[in-house]
């Protein structure tokens, strides 16, 4: 599956045409190739950046389409460029016009708005599938691309790291699909090195160095399928495999040497195994995981001790409740396990930075008059590792649990029991008190406005900064954004 618009450097092709008894001359190739098809700046004190460039014909010229957007240099190999100070509170955009004889190529610019506060924040408009934010908060990463002009079944990417703290990008040179074809990315870690799934079914590394990883297959568990990353004093990944004894196993890699996580001894509805788990997310030490079960449409949520023992999130609410389900097509009745109990979904920010809270939603079922249909009830749900306890908050039905803080401060998704979240809630878990919005609270925290509709799935460890997305885009209908203090306090 192909996604979203994309920027992109022409490759040179040569063609050679045989003929009989002589060899035609060689067709010349035009092209213009940068080594940059997008680039972004902060508000204020810009990070300059270089972008090689080269063409046939030569010479090439580069023209920006604003006053604000400057050229600082200019050599045969390429340009660099920064921005003057952005006043207004709204980013902009613009760009630069590549020139070689009839041939012409832009680069897209943008720069963030400054509202002279102690926070900025940006949205990734140009990303494909999204992006992810490392464990501490201090990276993100996505990618960028465009049709190929050489082959139209083809794309050209360019994974983009971007360094909250400094404002600076990273930008490995663009390359076509048909080497790495990304799909999303999957985790970043606390160093830069941004992992993507690829459409093939790898796993691929791009490290703020340059480096390139591809994640090896699990023996006995098969293809992998990372899901996040602790922090790289740890060195502990978490994800699955599909393959093993069941079809999915839950992993944990420690400095890239995997281990297949144990099952609870039976199903979220007490059954044995068949289909598995996946693990989603992990404590920033790697000591806690959690994870879904994948039975049918089950989703209970798993988690792994410090000694690795699996059990249920919330066991002490989840209650096991045999009935017969009237089959109306034969008439007859079937035996079946209707389950109260916390489940979750593939979101890798549930958990709390120490692991102490893990973030759900409590389901109850019930069998309904007809004795042929379901009934559910879904609410936020919030669990205390240390002390065993469920926190359930009933009063946001059909809402559920998305995040949570050491200190237990929750953000409830609401409405998200039937698949899109409208608006996020912030709630005090020890005192069961709301909190206002998300947007509010980002208010009240970073001292800056962002849009009503952006919905915050996740809070860095030190509060530096907040991660989550909005649904005003365009091509890409979940965007991400960030917002982050200017300077440490």
């Amino acid at each position: 599956m192909k996604k979203g618009m994309y920027c992109k450097s022409v490759l040179p092709l040569l063609l050679l045409v045989a003929a009989t008894g002589c060899t035609q001359p060689t067709e010349e190739v035009h092209y213009i190739k940068v080594d940059m098809i997008a680039c972004s700046f902060q508000g204020t004190d810009a990070v300059p950046v270089r972008i090689t460039i080269s063409s046939n014909p030569g010479p090439w010229s580069a023209e920006p389409s604003a006053s604000w957007i400057r050229i600082t240099e200019q050599t045969e190999e390429g340009i660099v460029l920064t921005a003057d100070d952005n006043p207004a509170s709204t980013e902009r955009e613009g760009e630069i016009t590549v020139t070689a004889g009839e041939m012409t190529k832009t680069i897209r610019v943008t720069q963030t708005g400054d509202t002279f506060v102690p926070a900025r924040y940006d949205v990734f408009r140009d990303y494909t599938m999204g992006a992810v934010i490392s464990p501490n908060g201090r990276y993100t990463a996505g990618f960028i691309g465009v049709p190929d002009e050489n082959a139209t079944d083809h794309w050209l990417l360019q994974v983009v790291i971007t360094d909250l703290e400094s404002g600076e990008q990273y930008l490995p040179a663009p390359f076509l699909d048909s080497l790495y074809p990304l799909y999303d990315p999957c985790a970043i870690t606390d160093s830069g090195t941004a992992f993507f799934h690829c459409e093939d079914g790898r796993i691929i590394g791009f490290s703020i160095s340059g480096d390139i990883t591809v994640l090896d297959n699990v023996p006995g568990a098969g293809k992998p399928w990372l899901s996040q990353v602790a922090s790289d004093e740890s060195g502990v990944w978490v994800g699955w495999c599909s393959g093993g004894s069941t079809v999915y196993s839950p992993v944990k890699w420690t400095d890239g040497h995997p281990e297949i996580l144990p099952l609870p001894e039976t199903t979220f509805r007490g059954a044995a195994w068949n289909a598995g788990a996946m693990a989603r997310g992990c404590s920033l030490d790697g000591s806690i995981i959690y994870g879904t079960a994948w039975e049918g449409l089950d989703s209970g949520l798993i988690w792994w001790d410090k000694e690795g023992t699996p059990r249920w999130v919330g066991d002490k609410v989840r209650k096991l409740k045999p009935v017969k389900i009237y089959d109306t097509a034969t008439g007859t009745y079937t035996d079946y396990t209707l389950v109260d109990g916390i489940v979750g979904s593939s979101d890798t920010y549930y958990i709390s930075p120490s692991g102490k809270w893990i973030a759900g939603t409590y389901r109850t079922e019930e069998l309904a008059e007809n004795e042929t249909d379901v009934i559910y009830t879904s609410c936020p749900a919030f669990y205390d590792t240390e002390t065993d306890e469920v926190h359930i908050f009933p009063e946001y039905e059909g809402a559920v649990g998305m995040t949570v803080t050491d200190e237990g401060l929750g953000v409830i998704g609401m409405g998200g029991a039937n698949g899109i979240i409208s608006h996020t809630v912030m709630v005090n878990i020890p005192t069961a008190t709301e909190a206002g919005t998300s947007t509010e609270w980002i208010y009240d925290t970073y001292g800056i406005i962002i849009p009503d509709n952006s919905l915050l799935e996740y809070i860095s460890p030190d509060g530096r900064t907040a991660f989550g997305y909005d649904l005003s885009g365009e091509m890409e209908p979940m965007r991400k954004w960030y917002v982050t203090r200017k300077t440490a306090e």
